[in-house]
């Protein structure tokens, strides 16, 4: 995908999520490209969260044109004057400080709305303003999808270039190392939840889906929304993974680790699957593949 910046035709950089976690305490506007799901609002979220930054979220696919260009009233004095949203109070109110403005799926909105962004979305901050509010102190972070037909998504139109040159412009691509270390800490209480990941993984299924796939199979619900999600053959793959858990005794099985723990500790090495293992963290590893992690957690402190 090629975009207008500053008078050019170029593909936008390509950054992974740990980039953006480096990119987003700058505090410059940002609009991010990339696929359906690959984790561009959960991302600034969870960058939010950990910042101890307010986050409002505006999805423009959902907005009208009053909405964010104001609707005109007229006062008491005499003269005409814009209402803006109440969720815009808090933020007009301090200027934006310590706040976060996403819009989401800002190629889904309308010419309009585009015109209201331009001073929303200004490079610099002292004329940042939203209908004579300013937004000195806010910053503003955009998505969109990609609109080179990969993921199949319509749009409403292609993004003004006076737009675009507001802000710096990445594309998002998921790291298959990072989505798998952040998928198994989110859900580590699922057995063998490695394999699950990397079957996915392997069927170029986004991270986003991956997680909901993970959400299904921890909480045991009907696996027609597995189908409805990726197809009955790959639903098919990750039931053998479970079935293959479930076929294992628990009791027998944390007995077994537990053993080859204390074995491990004693020896510094211990034969674990048909080959010899000498560190600790690739056996716990082992574990994790019939075990979770609290069982896991008695094992190790239960030695101590």
């Amino acid at each position: 995908m090629e975009l207008n910046i500053c008078g050019k035709m170029i593909e936008p950089l390509k950054v992974k999520h740990s980039q953006l976690d480096k990119i987003y305490p700058i505090g410059k506007n940002l609009l991010i490209f990339g696929k359906s799901g690959e984790g561009k609002t959960q991302s600034l979220i969870d960058y939010a969260k950990k910042a101890g930054k307010k986050l409002r979220i505006i999805s423009l696919a959902m907005e009208m044109p009053e909405t964010t260009g104001g609707i005109p009233y007229a006062t008491d004095k005499g003269y005409f004057t814009r209402l803006l949203d109440e969720r815009l109070q808090p933020i007009l109110e301090c200027e934006g400080e310590g706040w976060i403005i996403f819009f989401d799926e800002i190629n889904q909105g309308s010419p309009e709305i585009f015109n209201a962004l331009y001073g929303i979305c200004h490079p610099d901050p002292a004329q940042r303003q939203w209908n004579g509010h300013s937004l000195a102190k806010v910053q503003i972070v955009a998505a969109g999808n990609l609109n080179d037909g990969t993921d199949g998504t319509v749009y409403l139109n292609d993004l003004p270039v006076p737009l675009l040159n507001r802000f710096f412009i990445c594309q998002l691509v998921s790291d298959k190392t990072e989505t798998m270390k952040y998928l198994k800490e989110k859900w580590k209480n699922i057995p063998q939840v490695t394999k699950y990941i990397d079957v996915l993984l392997k069927e170029d299924i986004p991270p986003r889906d991956i997680d909901q796939c993970l959400e299904i199979i921890s909480y045991e619900m009907d696996g027609l929304l597995l189908q409805m999600k990726i197809g009955s053959a790959l639903t098919a793959k990750l039931y053998d993974i479970q079935k293959k858990v479930k076929s294992v005794d628990p009791a027998e099985a944390l007995e077994a680790c537990r053993e080859g723990y204390k074995m491990f500790k004693e020896n510094g090495k211990v034969m674990w699957a048909g080959e010899y293992i000498t560190e600790e963290e690739d056996l716990l590893e082992r574990f994790r593949d019939i075990l979770n992690e609290e069982e896991i957690k008695s094992i190790v402190k239960g030695d101590e």
